[in-house]
């Protein structure tokens, strides 16, 4: 029991904190977010393009390239996140995430038809959060588009050749589908959970410690 709360205590304990790290970080995005909504939409650069929540005014095509994020849900549907690369004027190549499309079966992907020739667009720089676990080798596929199961911008860029930054498009601009979402994933609510989750954890295992210590005691006195 000893060697088992010494192994378990401080794990328990760092991964509460972490989470409560990881909680003070999105409070400090939503924060930049709000900061953010007030101000006009600037040229891309490479200065606009690093920072956060930065929107930015954008006049190009967009591209045949495209990459299919799957196992998605929406509104209780499933389906992809849609990359798409847009050609900028000013800025070359940019990696835009459209938004939602719904799954039309297994078999097939999704049709996401883009606007033809040239457009004229609002789009923000989406911080990176982040990727989601994966087990071994992600394997991407030769062709166009390419279905893939999950969003590493870093890659993604490198492949197609973008600016290695997400741009979120809002509802209303051209090629948009169903927006991805903005301000809902900056909420610090599940990092709360987790580490009270983990902290509690501690606590019991604390508890429990004391509690086989002073039962021990008693059952032997001697010792």
């Amino acid at each position: 029991m000893t060697l088992f709360a010494i192994v378990m205590m401080p794990l328990l304990l760092s991964l509460g904190t972490w989470q409560v790290q990881r909680g003070s970080e999105k409070r400090d995005l939503e924060n930049q977010y709000l900061a953010q909504l007030t101000r006009l939409p600037v040229p891309p650069t490479g200065l606009t393009m690093s920072q956060p929540f930065q929107a930015l005014r954008l006049t190009g095509e967009y591209r045949d390239e495209m990459f299919l994020v799957d196992n998605q849900i929406s509104n209780g549907k499933t389906g992809y996140w849609v990359f798409q690369v847009f050609n900028d004027d000013s800025a070359g190549r940019l990696l835009l995430n459209r938004g939602f499309i719904e799954a039309q079966g297994r078999l097939g992907l999704p049709r996401a038809p883009r606007p033809r020739g040239k457009v004229s667009l609002v789009a923000t720089v989406w911080p990176q959060l982040g990727l989601i676990p994966a087990w071994g080798e992600q394997i991407w596929a030769d062709g166009w588009p390419k279905r893939i199961q999950r969003a590493n911008v870093a890659r993604m860029a490198e492949v197609a050749e973008t600016w290695p930054a997400e741009l979120r498009l809002e509802r209303g601009e051209a090629g948009v589908l169903q927006p991805a979402p903005f301000a809902s994933r900056l909420s610090d609510a599940k990092h709360r959970g987790y580490a009270a989750t983990w902290f509690g954890l501690a606590a019991v295992l604390f508890l429990g410690f004391i509690y086989v210590g002073f039962s021990s005691g008693k059952r032997y006195p001697g010792s």
